[in-house]
């Protein structure tokens, strides 16, 4: 099948791990992205003057001692740390850093959208929405998708194609607001949680109180599902100012220095696979993330490891 490199679509934390695991198998492996670093939801955001915003994934927990001994070895080489007690780690000096940890050392290319899958003899070539080839020399013998299964289910629609489950997932939006400000920390705590589905703010965290971050106030706060979804196609710039208006009802804030919002589409997933991940031999097409296991990075990471085993099975 192809030439026996395998392409990944989607540099989050799934397609990292299955990058990893197949890359020290021995396999020849390409992870294309359409963003402009790796990461995925996993992600950390710059402003102005140095700020760092982690402004998706806040943190991540160890439950699996596969997963566990991932994080032990980069909280040993200072890529994690702990944060705020109840388990909860995160990436130093961002949420990517452990994504891109596991993606040292392999052919990573950003910036480039795969919009189209084609068979080729028993290969598979990729290219963008519009046509243009990507690793054009290259026939891949495997495509594993990691990216948000409406994505994914894109691109299998563009060669044809069907992994029965894909379709079933189901994700909620998320509106995410980036802000830094002179006015005091959170008084008692790093984290206010707040469960109410009819609230605007479902979570907001001091990120300069993760280890690795530069001191400052900065504040991100996630949007709770029902209101980002009720608001999910209004611009950035107004979404900003009427969450800056909801945080202010919640805590102190002082004069704002920046603020920024990003929306996630696909920020959580609702309702999963129930499946660790998804495998058509005879294709060589497989998918992998949370959309399998559940909304967790844990869950991601363990998912795109059991889709790279399932493909070094074959070869067993």
């Amino acid at each position: 099948m192809g030439d026996g490199t395998i392409a990944i679509v989607g540099a989050g934390i799934a397609g990292a791990a299955a990058a990893r695991r197949l890359s020290d198998a021995g396999r020849r492996v390409v992870v294309i992205d359409k963003g402009r670093g790796p990461g995925g939801r996993m992600a950390t955001r710059r402003g102005p003057d140095s700020l760092r915003f982690d402004h998706g994934a806040q943190y991540f927990t160890a439950r699996d001692p596969r997963f566990a001994a991932l994080v032990e070895d980069w909280t040993a080489r200072g890529v994690a740390g702990a944060w705020g007690g109840e388990g909860r780690h995160v990436g130093v000096p961002g949420m990517s850093a452990p994504v891109g940890d596991l993606l040292d050392g392999i052919d990573l290319r950003c910036g480039r959208a795969v919009g189209r899958l084609a068979r080729e003899g028993r290969g598979w070539r990729l290219a963008e929405a519009d046509g243009t080839a990507l690793a054009k020399d290259t026939a891949f013998s495997h495509v594993l998708l990691t990216c948000p299964s409406p994505q994914s289910l894109a691109l299998l629609a563009s060669a044809d194609q069907h992994l029965p489950g894909v379709a079933e997932v189901r994700y909620a939006p998320c509106w995410t607001l980036m802000l830094a400000h002179d006015g005091p920390p959170l008084p008692d705590s790093s984290v206010r949680e707040d469960r109410d589905p009819e609230a605007v703010l479902a979570w907001i965290a001091r990120n300069d109180s993760k280890p690795g971050r530069e001191d400052g106030s900065t504040l991100v706060a996630h949007a709770s599902p029902s209101w980002s979804r009720a608001n999910l196609e209004c611009t950035a710039d107004d979404v900003a100012e009427r969450l800056v208006t909801a945080l202010r009802d919640r805590i102190p804030v002082g004069e704002i220095r920046h603020r920024a919002a990003h929306r996630w589409r696909y920020a959580a997933v609702e309702r999963a696979v129930g499946e660790p991940c998804l495998f058509a031999p005879e294709t060589g097409l497989g998918f992998a993330g949370d959309g399998c296991l559940g909304p967790r990075v844990e869950f991601a990471c363990l998912s795109g490891l059991a889709l790279a085993e399932r493909v070094l099975a074959e070869g067993a």
